[in-house]
């Protein structure tokens, strides 16, 4: 799943259609939303694909705005801070292990998770930390916590990059 964002008068092949999937979609948006909220008033509806967008000016006007702050390293700060305040979030208990690292539900029994070893033919890696250990959970990889959904999302600068070729040839766009 993902956003398809469509230009309504493309002027290049760049501004004919900008993808993300969800993962990086949701950051992008709010990036937008955040840092640009004037500019991004026209489009009612940045996290639906119900067709909103933006009319060829403002989009040209919002493309020059995600330049700049490429340009000025305000850009590269927002993923920065974004960063570290993700990497600060606390890890989570697992909801299907209750944190133990070891299904043992009706659902983990089934499917033989208690008596899983942690090994490499599971394809984990010797520095998983219950490597060699049995009993195994498919929601935390057996590892008892999981990251914050909040996490699951990235940002990166060249997304704003693309973001803004697209926006800068699209002549307008709709988010489908």
């Amino acid at each position: 799943m993902g956003m398809d964002v469509y230009g309504k008068r493309p002027k290049s092949e760049t501004g004919e259609y900008f993808r993300r999937n969800v993962w990086g979609w949701r950051p992008l948006a709010d990036y937008v939303l955040e840092n640009h909220p004037v500019r991004a008033s026209g489009c009612r509806y940045w996290h639906t694909n119900d067709g909103a967008g933006l009319g060829p000016a403002a989009s040209e006007r919002l493309a020059g705005d995600l330049e700049e702050d490429i340009a000025s390293g305000a850009a590269a700060a927002y993923v920065a801070a974004r960063d570290a305040r993700l990497a600060r979030l606390p890890n989570k208990p697992c909801k299907h292990c209750g944190g133990t690292g070891i299904r043992t539900d009706a659902v983990g029994q089934k499917m033989g998770q208690p008596s899983r070893v942690i090994d490499e033919t599971w394809c984990h890696k010797p520095d998983h930390p219950r490597y060699g250990q049995v009993g195994w959970c498919n929601g935390c990889d057996g590892r008892g916590w999981d990251r914050p959904v909040e996490t699951w999302y990235s940002l990166e600068v060249e997304d704003i990059r693309d973001f803004a070729a697209f926006l800068k040839d699209c002549g307008g766009f709709r988010i489908c």
